[in-house]
């Protein structure tokens, strides 16, 4: 990396995160701005009634999140070899926080690579005061229709994305990986580090920066970040020491077809929407 972001790094020493576990909803301000719980069910091969019964299904219940802040502090567990029943998505202002991933017959939850003993009991306290809401898959081969989509459905009221679609609002993008961290660095830090570092190098911030994976070894972290932008930006911002991949197109990439998954919103709906 340069000189610059070499530096900036290296501060990151002094913004590690602490050793001591956290709640499994620890760290969120449920008391500032507006939030939501998503529930989506996922296959499973010992699937559970409740999946059929419940299905998708939403609470911005503020008593209830908080609740659930303090009743889940669970001790972790190293038993979670089976697959998942459900994955929890956080939302806060419409902005997708982190994804939990639960397992109702084994009985644990995951957060953040680490898992979670988990009482089925508990799920019964968000099975009781939440609704079942629709959800929709929507294709699309053109890359302005895609865009328009993300924008209406990012300004209609109590619509949730599954997973980041801001990035497809870009028509490519690279990867980057930082290698040799310090095991326990602040990855919220580090990634208003790069931000700033990819904005200073170009002047330009017309990227879409999110993280991708990362790992820790032998007492090492490594973090893989895409870089969405278009092709253009990505020869000024792409560090031949740091690239893992070049630019290249999100369609190309995904056959010329990009699927995105829509919560709160049915195929009419959509439709309704995409008219007005």
């Amino acid at each position: 990396m340069q000189t610059r972001l070499f530096l900036l790094l290296c501060a990151l020493t002094f913004l590690i995160t602490p050793v001591a576990a956290e709640q499994v909803l620890g760290g969120h301000d449920f008391s500032s701005g507006k939030w939501a719980l998503v529930g989506v069910p996922v296959h499973n091969y010992q699937m559970l009634p409740i999946q059929q019964d419940l299905g998708t299904f939403v609470t911005e219940d503020l008593s209830l999140l908080h609740t659930l802040q303090k009743r889940w502090d669970f001790d972790m567990t190293f038993d979670d070899k089976c697959d998942y029943h459900y994955a929890l998505k956080l939302y806060h202002d419409g902005e997708l926080i982190e994804t939990l991933d639960l397992n109702l017959y084994c009985g644990y939850i995951t957060r953040d690579g680490f898992s979670y003993s988990f009482p089925v009991g508990e799920f019964d306290l968000l099975r009781d005061r939440a609704k079942s809401i629709p959800w929709s898959r929507i294709r699309f081969q053109d890359p302005e229709t895609l865009k328009r989509a993300i924008v209406t459905l990012d300004n209609t009221k109590d619509v949730y994305w599954y997973e980041d679609v801001q990035k497809f609002l870009f028509p490519g993008y690279f990867m980057i990986t930082l290698d040799n961290l310090h095991w326990n660095t602040d990855r919220d830090s580090l990634h208003e580090v790069v931000s700033q570092y990819l904005f200073d190098l170009s002047q330009n911030d017309g990227f879409y920066l999110e993280e991708y994976y990362y790992l820790i070894t032998d007492g090492a972290m490594t973090v893989k970040y895409i870089v969405n932008c278009s092709e253009t930006l990505a020869t000024v911002l792409n560090d031949e020491n740091s690239a893992y991949f070049r630019w290249r197109s999100h369609f190309q990439d995904h056959n010329g077809m990009i699927s995105i998954l829509a919560i709160g919103v049915d195929e009419r709906r959509y439709q309704v929407l995409m008219e007005n």
